[in-house]
């Protein structure tokens, strides 16, 4: 679950460190301000109630309710600076200034007030320097040393002079020292070298801080965009791995570059086969304009010959670069700087990538290592991209090669094998016993020739795409199932084979399916458990409903599958050694032709078996609800 930020967290966030910290110590000083403010009353009462001493208590009363005014005031100020992120900088500095010049002026009146150069609220003046190395800048800090010490100098000087009357707090003192000029001297001495001291060692302490806190802020902001580019950098290569589709890869790849590099735009052009020109096969980012200039010619540009030999080339400015083919085009796209990255296969280039930017000097070692590596992920999707392509071009010529060679044999064939059944029927007249025998032998080759070819139509047909779409029904599976169970009741009788069935005939399964299909992946697996049970064993066949499924089990008690090659079973062409040494014929083709089919109407297929023990099949497909289609 996403975490949601208050305003004045999400406010915090827009801020820099340095800002945030302005801010928050703007705060701390407004807190500190409402204690003196009361510290200044509760003072005053104390010192003139309790001790004695002879204080000016409603001048001093009438400045502490006035130091807590202004300073409401100042939160006031904060807080609308702190509600409103605009400038924020500035006016937080501006601000730290005025607080620090009223509270200078507050504080010479309370210097005044409690006994000008007697007073011992001089000495908060340091207090106050260093609050100004913390919040202001050295110059400032020196600035507002200098206010302070003209200030406590006019008051002893005004009070020296009796132009401001000089107000002796009886019992502090034995003796009026605002007359004395060499105490006067002595303690404006004392305070101005002390205030100055004190703003160099907090104004260097403070600048070392805050050049530290800078170096920090430096430092995580490389490392937050170093992160930034690496997790995206990450994302993008496991997109762009996610397929191996070429055009999807490129797209991908030209996107997720423009995103994490922050580039206008992106392109990637592979090279032709006669490696003369560069053809643009994917973009991100340029407009169609800019794109139909025509493709990059190897011999008239030099820049991309330099790109093609391995290295990364950078054009920081479009206008003064001699070595591209468009210039004026990539002017007017707006563009005024690319890097260009090749990219490389096993065998030698494939291509360019290249990021455009409309800003001149725009890249910096940092995006040269960026497109590197971007360059190499993406060189391994492509290069993968273009090896599944050409499997699957080949695959796909393969297959229908296939087809059409199964095609032309399957009508010479089938008049060979119609003329072999009209003499072995006897109707070109009688045969010697040995010829007969012949014709037999032939007809029965002509026979799993015929079978191998069908099943070959069937199962290129179905990878190539070429099937003739056959319509579906609703098919009663228990009529299908007893159907075929009646078919091959007499064969199994004559190899003395007890051949069961467990079908409920009251309560019948309909399935979406093309009845020819269908009844052809089931005679598979019966005919199948029939040609490999021995004479004596069992034949089961049980159909039952689970749930929105049927399930039907083919069972049988012969010579097993070997564990090692189970795994193979549903591969083309491929026979169990010991099927093979029992029946020389068969096509290998019968039980891929059965998934196959089962696969398409949304069923499962799967297969048990110990090795002379018996096989079991179990095929599972979706029962036809009411609301299902029939196509």
């Amino acid at each position: 679950m996403d975490r949601v930020l208050t305003p004045e967290q999400a406010h915090h966030l827009e801020q820099t460190p340095t800002e945030y910290e302005l801010c928050m110590s703007l705060g701390w000083l407004i807190n500190l301000r409402w204690l003196a403010g009361i510290g200044v009353i509760a003072a005053t009462w104390f010192a003139g109630t309790i001790v004695g001493l002879g204080l000016l208590a409603g001048q001093l009363y009438v400045l502490g309710v006035a130091i807590l005014l202004y300073n409401a005031v100042f939160y006031g100020w904060l807080a609308h600076i702190e509600s409103d992120a605009g400038g924020i900088g500035a006016r937080s500095y501006t601000m730290a200034r005025v607080q620090i010049a009223i509270d200078w002026l507050a504080m010479t009146a309370l210097i005044h007030f409690s006994g000008g150069i007697e007073s011992p609220v001089i000495l908060c003046f340091f207090f106050h320097t260093t609050l100004a190395a913390i919040l202001l800048s050295t110059q400032d800090t020196y600035i507002f040393t200098a206010l302070a010490t003209c200030l406590v100098s006019c008051v002893a000087a005004l009070e020296y002079t009796g132009v401001l009357p000089h107000y002796h707090i009886e019992g502090l003192l034995p003796v009026h020292l605002h007359r004395n000029s060499l105490y006067i001297i002595r303690t404006l001495l004392f305070y101005a070298s002390t205030a100055f001291v004190t703003a160099y060692l907090a104004t260097r302490t403070t600048r070392r801080l805050r050049g530290r806190e800078n170096d920090m802020v430096r430092l995580g902001s490389d490392l937050q965009r170093a992160y930034s580019r690496l997790e995206t950098l990450y994302d993008s290569a496991q997109t762009v791995s996610s397929t191996l589709e070429l055009q999807e890869v490129m797209d991908r790849l030209t996107r997720s570059t423009t995103q994490v590099m922050k580039v206008k735009g992106c392109t990637i052009r592979l090279l032709h086969e006669t490696s003369t020109q560069l053809r643009l096969a994917s973009t991100y980012g340029l407009s169609d304009a800019y794109l139909q200039k025509g493709h990059l010619l190897v011999e008239q540009n030099p820049l991309v010959r330099q790109v093609l030999d391995g290295h990364i080339v950078a054009v920081s400015d479009i206008r003064a670069d001699e070595r591209l083919q468009f210039p004026a085009e990539a002017v007017a796209e707006g563009i005024r700087s690319t890097l260009t990255a090749p990219l490389q296969g096993k065998t030698g280039a494939l291509g360019i990538i290249r990021v455009y930017c409309d800003r001149v000097r725009r890249f910096t070692d940092e995006d040269v290592q960026l497109l590197r590596v971007v360059a190499g992920h993406g060189s391994l999707a492509i290069e993968n991209a273009l090896a599944y392509e050409a499997i699957q071009s080949l695959e796909e010529s393969k297959r229908k090669f296939v087809l059409l060679v199964t095609h032309e044999l399957r009508s010479p064939l089938g008049v060979v094998h119609s003329l072999l059944r009209t003499i072995s029927g006897g109707y070109a007249g009688a045969l010697p016993d040995l010829q007969a025998e012949l014709i037999e032998r032939a007809l029965r080759r002509t026979t799993f020739l015929q079978t191998l070819i069908d099943d070959l139509l069937n199962l290129a047909a179905s990878k190539t795409g070429l099937r003739i779409l056959r319509q579906t029904e609703p098919v009663d599976l228990t009529a299908l199932i007893q159907g075929i169970f009646d078919r091959y009741k007499i064969p199994a009788e004559a190899k003395k084979i007890d051949m069961q069935h467990h079908i409920s005939a009251s309560c019948p399964l309909t399935i979406a399916a093309n009845v020819d299909e269908l009844d052809r992946a089931v005679t598979n697996l019966v005919s199948n458990a029939v040609k490999y049970t021995p004479e004596g064993g069992t034949v089961t066949l049980t159909l039952e409903k689970q749930s929105r499924t049927a399930q039907l089990t083919v069972t049988d008690s012969g010579i097993g599958i070997p564990e090692d090659a189970l795994p193979h079973l549903f591969e083309e062409f491929y026979r169990a050694p010991n099927a093979k040494a029992q029946v020389k014929q068969g096509t290998g083709l019968g039980l891929v032709i059965t998934k196959d089919i089962v696969t398409r109407y949304g069923g499962t297929i799967r297969v048990s078996s110990e090795l002379n023990q018996g096989t079991t099949f179990a095929v599972v497909l979706p029962l036809l609800s009411t609301d299902t289609p029939v196509t």
